[in-house]
Formats: structure tokens, C-alpha cells, sequence
């Protein structure tokens, strides 16, 4: 049992040195290092040379004498891996110590789970006080083997199963040099019947799009790759359901199926008021104080940066009041 573990490299020596002494620090589960250089300027091409050298790792590199882009890179070094699990990683990342057991512990808890992803800072800083190793110290103790299901992870760290690959192929290619990928494979990963978790008790750092914000070139290609994603799979709503009573809509039947389909789901539930909701990273609970109930749910609404596409309320009152402020919230709002 191995882990192969594909890196795309795009120059970045230092992140990529860094990157992999984490993984030979960090990594207890039996793993192979498989590099794909997109033809890297000469100091990192060097560094990757000089690590089919060392004695502490076991490392394959591959070399292309173009930029072939991330997606491209990756199924190449899916290509080269016959192990059981393939994990594509990001260079701009430093694994945990347990990431990769913890992954693997959660992958084969259950036959349906086809892909799973680590937590992650996803891009904020270091708490001042606290060093990487303590937060997941604390994470690890904490959530060891728990998971949570997700509509789609996160390609900087992308635990793939060997069966799944083989059902559904490869990563799509189509986007360029990266972005949407991820997303892409996870859908075809729920609609031929994986299930796509994020274990809980694995932490991997990610300094989030490194390589593109040095040329610049994040916004322009993260736009068009979206436009791409959309096209094909639709753009996915906010919705909101404030409930105060019994009555919800349908939540309780639909949100699971809902979130499967990258429907992003918040629900504001005044307190005293029950319903039985999936543990989905798609799906926010948040249990309010019924003091100020209405005055919360209004502020919370009007500060948010990503609007809501709609809001459910069953209270009338607060629905009168919404609808008011449309001009602020923009959101379409259905009562009972």
C-alpha cells in the first residue's frame, strides 16, 4: 500500500524545497514523490535534479520542455503512479505532521469516499503566538478520523483513490494553465457515486496562488476559467432560509441533495427552534438569540460581500422588512 504523490512545478524553488522537506519531515504513510516540472528556469531544475540523489526520499521527476499547465502536469504524473491512492499537491504548500495517515485513515473508513481533502488556512495568516505545527497539533487532538462531505475539494492537496481514477479518468485538461479542475473532477466524482470529504483532523498549509500572483496573471485566467465552468455546469446559488417555526421550506428533505449539487446553503435558526440538517461543508447553521432576532438577520444579511440569490423566511413580519431593503441585500425573498 503507497501513496504516490504528483507535484506540478512551475519554478518556485524555495516553495518546492520547502514543500518537499515538509513531506519527508511530515509523512509516515509509505509515499512516493512524483515532480512535474513545466520547464522550470535552471535553479529549480537543479534543485529537482539533485533530489533523485538523496537517500532520504524517493523521488521520480518528470520534464517538460514547455509549460504544459497544472492540469496537464498532474495527469502526467497520474499516468506514472500505480499506487493505491494519488495525491496531487500543490508546490506552495508545507503538509502537517499525520496529513497524509489522517487522509488515507478517512479514505478508507468508508468504500463510497473517492476523494478527500485536508483542512487548510486557505490563504489567511499565522495567528501571532502560534506556529503552524501547534495549530495542527490542536486540530489533529481534536478531530482524529472525523470527516465532513463537500460538493467539491480543493486542488492544492487532492486525495484521489486508484478505483476512482479508473472509473472516471483523469483531470479535465480544458481549463489552461489551472483553476476549476478541482471542482470539474469532484462533480464527476459525486455523479458516478463517490463520495468528496474533507478529513478533518489533517492540516496542510497552502501560500494560496503563489506562482500566478507572481506573474499577474490570477485574475485574467481565474475569470476565464470560470466562465468556462459555468458554461458547462452552471453557477452555483447562496441561499438563505430564516426560520423561527415549523416550517422549513423543504430544508429538511432537500438540503443534502441540494449541497451535493454545490448549492451553498445558510440557515439562521432562532433558538428553541429544531431541524435536522446533514453535516455538509455546504451547509452554515447558526442558532441566534431571539432577543434582537430580526435586527440580527437583517445586519448579518446587508454586511455580507457575497449577497444571497434568495432568502426564505417564515416569519411575514421580517419578510415585509427584507423586501425593503432589496435595493441593499439584492437578494429575491420568499415567505410562506
Amino acid at each position: 500500500m503507497r501513496c504516490d504523490i504528483v507535484i506540478p512545478v512551475w519554478n518556485m524553488k524555495k516553495l518546492t524545497e520547502e514543500c518537499v522537506n515538509s513531506i519527508v519531515r511530515n509523512t509516515k504513510f509509505p509515499y512516493r514523490i512524483i515532480i512535474v516540472d513545466n520547464a522550470s528556469d535552471d535553479e529549480t531544475r537543479r534543485y529537482l535534479e539533485s533530489l533523485k540523489r538523496r537517500s532520504d526520499v524517493d523521488v521520480a521527476v518528470i520534464r517538460n520542455e514547455e509549460n504544459l499547465g497544472n492540469s496537464k502536469a498532474a495527469n502526467q504524473g497520474i499516468r506514472a503512479s500505480d499506487a493505491e491512492y494519488v495525491c496531487i499537491l500543490d508546490n506552495d504548500t508545507l503538509v502537517m505532521e499525520n496529513w497524509l495517515t489522517e487522509m488515507i485513515d478517512v479514505a478508507r473508513k468508508d468504500e463510497g469516499i473517492g476523494v478527500v481533502n485536508p483542512l487548510s488556512n486557505y490563504g489567511s495568516k499565522k495567528p501571532l503566538g502560534k506556529s503552524w505545527e501547534d495549530i495542527a497539533r490542536q486540530i489533529y487532538e481534536k478531530n482524529k478520523g472525523t470527516y465532513i462531505e463537500t460538493a467539491a475539494a480543493i486542488g492544492f492537496c487532492f486525495l484521489i483513490k486508484r478505483k476512482v481514477i479508473e472509473s472516471i479518468g483523469l483531470w479535465p485538461e480544458g481549463y489552461g494553465p489551472g483553476y476549476f479542475e478541482d471542482t470539474e473532477y469532484s462533480i464527476r466524482a459525486v455523479k458516478n457515486g463517490y463520495k468528496v470529504v474533507i478529513a478533518q483532523g489533517a492540516y496542510v498549509v497552502h501560500l494560496e496562488h503563489s506562482s500566478f500572483k507572481k506573474t499577474g496573471f490570477f485574475d485574467e485566467l481565474f475569470e476565464k476559467n470560470q466562465r468556462l465552468f459555468y458554461d458547462k455546469f452552471g453557477q452555483s446559488k447562496r441561499m438563505l432560509y430564516i426560520l423561527t417555526g415549523k416550517r422549513t421550506f423543504g430544508l429538511d428533505r432537500n438540503a443534502y441533495e441540494n449541497a451535493q449539487n454545490r448549492q451553498w446553503i445558510w440557515v439562521f435558526l432562532q433558538r428553541g427552534t429544531n431541524i435536522e440538517l446533514p453535516r455538509h461543508a455546504y451547509i452554515k447553521l447558526f442558532r441566534l438569540n431571539n432577543s434582537f432576532f430580526q435586527l440580527n438577520c437583517i445586519l448579518r444579511i446587508l454586511k455580507r460581500k457575497k449577497k444571497f440569490d434568495v432568502i426564505y423566511s417564515d416569519s411575514p413580519s421580517l419578510s415585509r422588512k427584507l423586501e425593503l431593503l432589496k435595493t441593499l441585500h439584492k437578494a429575491e425573498v420568499k415567505s410562506r
